[in-house]
């Protein structure tokens, strides 16, 4: 998640249960947070484990696919429990009006072919109050600091056409499977003449910078020099900016950063992001991202900047439209404003941070495009904090899969599980 968080630490290979805060301590956010992801994970593995991978309660089964028309199908209000993720529906709701997937019934989502698969994709969003401006107090004055953020449960229902003799349990597994992606080798490489202050950090370490949390996002999807490109954000890509009005390249926002290190400046790469832009990215496809757009100019007193290229098309302004910073330097001829991956060789960031990219094995695999990793940097370390001598695959997104119905021609064949309610029974 895009968050502005000092750093993320849980993990389930610790096994830990809980979180003890001591007396006359400082507070961190890393601890509360992991405290509730802890909980999260005990809960969720719980649920898979009484009703498996996916189920709905078979007394009140959610999520069904019924009344079929022309394009269209209505699904069923209720629960369904994805990976013992809580998913629920509160209204019977059209398949082209789910809240969370922006379907385009003309285009790629319309119902064709012959067999359609139609299933649950599910995943965690996080939010802001720029995403859902109810979060903000009031008393804290229009423009001030925001103090917390959500995970947003989002699911989408969505269509596959089955080719030829392909079985819908295979694709779901597939899905839920994906295959081999590359892996991430995060390193400290001290820069000739680098000024370090040796009363703050260590005489012999690398990282020179401040304490950060680092993110390398892919931004296209691919294989490693045929088209696969990331970039990168030494503020875990929190930093954001909301827009009000779009002319063409000319973009007002609401405010231009709390402070210097959160401004924009001319020369900066953002994103143009709004509701059915984080909603409709597509992990594991390989198409390519909407192109970034470079700061050229900046007004002060109208709050405006100017970018290279007008977003095309313009965000619309009742879906939170936003700007989001990106640190990274692309090269000059880069086509879309990303870093083009390559593989075996060092890729240097800023402050002696070296990243590297590598397959995990021989067999073929792709970089999926809204993977990322993250790290945090920290200057009394002089070092970057990376537990994974022999790399990582990516850190996220995960989303979960369900089989719902088959559709073939006017006929809907039920794939959901049902679990029966209680659970247990009397011997």
């Amino acid at each position: 998640m895009h968050g502005d968080f000092s750093n993320i630490t849980f993990s389930p290979d610790r096994h830990y249960s809980t979180v003890f805060d001591l007396q006359g301590r400082v507070g961190l956010d890393a601890n509360r947070n992991e405290q509730t992801a802890i909980l999260l994970h005990q809960l969720r593995t719980a649920m898979t484990d009484l009703v498996g991978p996916f189920a709905t309660p078979a007394a009140r089964p959610g999520f069904q696919v019924k009344e079929l028309t022309s394009g269209d199908f209505v699904i069923g209000a209720g629960h369904y429990y994805v990976d013992g993720i809580l998913v629920d529906n509160p209204t019977d709701i059209a398949y082209t009006a789910q809240p969370h997937a922006f379907i385009d019934p003309r285009g790629a989502d319309k119902l064709r072919g012959r067999r359609i698969l139609i299933y649950l994709k599910v995943w965690e969003r996080h939010v802001t109050e720029v995403e859902d401006p109810s979060l903000h107090e009031p008393a804290l004055g229009l423009h001030h600091p925001d103090t917390a953020s959500r995970a947003q449960v989002v699911w989408q229902v969505r269509a596959h056409p089955l080719a030829g003799s392909e079985e819908p349990e295979r694709w779901i597994a597939d899905q839920r499977t994906p295959g081999p992606a590359g892996l991430l080798q995060v390193v400290g490489n001290r820069q000739a003449g680098a000024d370090d202050d040796p009363c703050t950090t260590v005489p012999d370490a690398a990282y020179t910078g401040e304490n950060q949390l680092y993110r390398v996002e892919i931004r296209d999807g691919g294989t490693a020099g045929k088209g696969a490109s990331f970039v990168w954000s030494r503020d875990n890509g929190s930093v954001i900016f909301p827009i009000r009005h779009v002319d063409e390249a000319t973009v007002q926002l609401t405010t231009l950063g709390r402070d210097r290190h959160a401004m924009l400046e001319p020369g900066h790469w953002v994103e143009v992001v709004d509701d059915a832009v984080s909603t409709r990215r597509e992990l594991g496809r390989p198409d390519p991202a909407a192109p970034l757009h470079q700061v050229t100019g900046i007004d002060l007193d109208t709050l405006t900047v100017t970018l290279a290229t007008p977003p095309t098309p313009p965000p619309a302004l009742d879906r939170h439209p936003y700007l989001r910073r990106w640190d990274h330097r692309p090269p000059d001829k880069s086509p879309d404003g990303a870093i083009p991956l390559t593989e075996d060789t060092g890729i240097p960031l800023e402050h002696g941070i070296e990243i590297r990219f590598f397959p995990a094995t021989d067999s073929a695999h792709t970089y999926r495009n809204g993977d990322y990793w993250i790290f945090p940097a920290r200057r009394t370390l002089a070092n970057v904090i990376w537990p994974y001598p022999h790399g990582s695959p990516p850190h996220g997104v995960p989303y979960h899969y369900a089989p719902l119905a088959l559709l073939t021609g006017n006929t809907v064949s039920p794939l959901r599980t049902t679990f029966a309610v209680p659970l247990t029974s009397d011997v």
